[in-house]
């Protein structure tokens, strides 16, 4: 983004609001935390543009600044608008429902359904992966530094998430899916991004 540009930091906001507004509700369903938090992003972006390095993902740098952003303003939120209510009492985070998922012919109503709850019985951190992995298409590399973790790290995680999700779903539903890249490929159409 060149300096004073704010049509760049305008576009950058319309090409990925709706994503990080996805990705801000699956972590806190709170929509003004969310809401507010985007905007301190982008805030921040605009405040510090002239010490903006090389961004080599724009998706990737806007979830982490994101996620950051949300856990900070988490205690935040909870102190002024709530009055001591948690943000992470009402509702579990990074759950899904099959209507979130694309309709694919190829997927049976009741795979996507079993599949769903296959996912939401995950622990949150091997959902949150699913999530970045399958509905933002981000390579392992990039979700590492999202999560702050070591990419190693996720690769292992991903290995059980799988293995998860196949001790999971009903085995009379998996027809056509014999492996793990199988699954891997279901996931990807599952996590298709709807047309709002």
């Amino acid at each position: 983004m060149k300096v004073g540009d704010k049509t760049a930091l305008s576009e950058i906001f319309t090409s990925y609001h709706t994503d990080l507004y996805r990705y801000g509700i699956k972590i806190f369903n709170h929509p003004d935390l969310v809401r507010d938090s985007i905007q301190d992003v982008f805030v921040r972006i605009w405040e510090r543009r002239d010490n903006l390095g090389d961004v080599q993902n724009a998706k990737a740098y806007l979830i982490t600044s994101l996620r950051r952003k949300l856990f900070e303003n988490k205690a935040q939120y909870e102190s002024k608008i709530y009055e001591g209510t948690s943000v992470e009492d009402e509702k579990e985070t990074f759950s899904f429902s099959s209507a979130e998922f694309m309709e694919v012919e190829e997927i049976s109503a009741k795979l996507r359904t079993s599949m769903t709850e296959a996912i939401n019985s995950l622990p949150e951190r091997q959902r949150e992966l699913i999530y970045l992995r399958f509905y933002f298409n981000l390579p392992y590399a990039e979700i590492a530094r999202i999560m702050e973790v070591k990419e190693q790290t996720i690769k292992n995680l991903m290995q059980r998430a799988m293995a998860n999700l196949r001790s999971k779903i009903d085995r009379q539903l998996w027809d056509g899916i014999d492996n793990m890249g199988d699954l891997m490929m279901t996931l990807f159409f599952l996590f298709r991004k709807k047309e709002y």
